[in-house]
């Protein structure tokens, strides 16, 4: 399993350009879909668990997910193989690329690499909105985040009004029964 954890991170890490939320379609469609390791309701917890760690949001998710399904070992051999691709990376790039960086074609290849993240991204935007945002509560807080993110204000508020909405929505709730 160790391996495999390993592996799977690899590859999705060699693969994946645009950071931890353009890896997310990925990690589901390797471990939800191929390999039936997770479900979908597993994934969006540790979609979210992961957003609320300090840190990279693709080692945080390898973390909890290789945790889950192998303990610390696992843990650690999921952040490992999430990690490493990113590192050989930047040892090749300042290795060979130093002296191409001005050429055309590298940058159309980067602008290329920067579209097809952000469609990555805009995936699982959309995918997460599905999923986690059902009532008019839930599009409140996400309206109301956004706009905070929109207008340069720090994620941490987005998050912070969202918990406290949250609380308070529940203490509402429990009142009235």
């Amino acid at each position: 399993m160790l391996l495999n954890l390993f592996w799977s991170f690899f590859k999705i890490g060699f693969f994946t350009f645009g950071g931890g939320l353009a890896m997310i379609p990925f990690i589901q469609d390797e471990f939800i879909n191929k390999k039936k390791w997770l479900t979908t309701d597993e994934m969006n917890e540790m979609i979210a668990l992961s957003q609320s760690f300090p840190g990279v949001i693709a080692v945080n998710i390898s973390i909890i997910a290789g945790h889950k399904l192998a303990g610390i070992k696992g843990g650690i051999a999921a952040a490992i193989g999430t990690v490493l691709p990113a590192l050989l990376s930047i040892v090749l790039i300042l290795t060979f690329l130093e002296g191409f960086q001005d050429n055309k074609y590298v940058q159309y290849t980067f602008l290329g690499i920067k579209a097809a993240s952000a469609a990555l991204i805009l995936d699982t935007v959309i995918r997460l909105t599905k999923k986690n945002i059902k009532t008019t509560f839930a599009w409140v807080i996400a309206t109301i985040s956004l706009l905070v993110v929109l207008f340069d204000f720090s994620a941490a508020w987005s998050i912070l009004i969202g918990a406290i909405a949250g609380v308070v929505s529940q203490c509402l709730i429990s009142t009235k029964k």
